[in-house]
């Protein structure tokens, strides 16, 4: 890897890492960081059209929990010019409120983005949410 690009993977994988990050804090406006302004998502059973519906999407999802730990791990990215592209695994650990039972919900999954650089650094294009496994439904 040339340094250019050494750098370009770990801008990328802290872009990711700044997502778990904005999500656990539920500092959502902290989204517009890492999403373009007309970025799109399918985050679950549904797909988000701008950084509006995408903050929207995870807010909702989220707000129904005590907290979250995001973690994401084993990036795969792969750096065309200005565009790239990067899968990684993700596990995400959202706690309920006291008394709902299971009292832990932990998804297993990966995320696939397609992305852009901007002026501003590396933001995301393009983000799916696949689920892979559950446990506590």
């Amino acid at each position: 890897m040339t340094e250019t690009s050494t750098a370009d993977h770990q801008a990328i994988m802290e872009l990711t890492a700044t997502y778990c990050w904005a999500l656990d804090e539920k500092a959502f406006e902290r989204l517009r960081g890492v999403f373009l302004p007309d970025a799109t998502a399918r985050l679950g059973s549904s797909s988000q059209s701008g950084i509006e519906e995408i903050i929207e999407r995870v807010s909702t999802t989220l707000a129904r929990f005590e907290r979250s730990q995001h973690m994401v791990g084993t990036h795969l990215i792969e750096i065309d010019g200005d565009t790239a592209t990067c899968r990684c695994y993700l596990q995400a650990q959202h706690i309920r409120p006291a008394g709902e039972e299971p009292p832990l919900l932990t998804v297993g999954g990966r995320y696939e983005d397609r992305l852009v650089r901007t002026a501003d650094g590396w933001r995301i294009a393009h983000r799916t949410l696949v689920s892979m496994w559950r446990s506590g439904e």
